[in-house]
């Protein structure tokens, strides 16, 4: 049985993470009717690594995220908004060139990518900034 006094320990530490986590925000969105993690992150200019990394809550699949929902797009010093949407028979390679950037920079800012850059999707927002954020 929850006492009260538990209870109200649960909110406060309930509280606590969200306000620290909030803090660290450097900016949020709204999830939309029909968004899938990767429209979202299209919409926002953010990577769906990104996306994932700044609320560790979203599921593997992205099936726990509800229309209304406000999440945290970019963690501070960790915040990259200038993507690209990856389109069907794209590589790794293609897509640093088109940005500018090298293939090792594209890589090391999103690190879901494998080396091989044999993982990647269409849709997935990939972060191609030439800076390198510290993930």
């Amino acid at each position: 049985m929850i006492t009260a006094k538990r209870l109200f320990s649960v909110v406060v530490i309930s509280v606590f993470l969200t306000v620290a986590s909030a803090q660290d925000c450097s900016r949020t969105g709204t999830v939309l009717e029909d968004d899938t993690c990767d429209k979202l992150s299209a919409r926002e200019s953010v990577s769906t690594f990104q996306l994932a990394d700044a609320n560790p809550s979203i599921n593997a699949a992205c099936d726990n995220i509800f229309p209304d929902e406000i999440l945290c797009l970019g963690l501070e010093g960790k915040d990259c908004t200038t993507v690209t949407v990856v389109q069907s028979g794209d590589t790794c390679s293609a897509i640093a060139s088109a940005a500018g950037i090298s293939v090792a920079t594209l890589l090391a800012n999103n690190p879901n990518v494998d080396g091989g850059c044999s993982n990647i999707y269409p849709d997935e927002v990939l972060c191609t900034d030439s800076q390198i954020f510290d993930y």
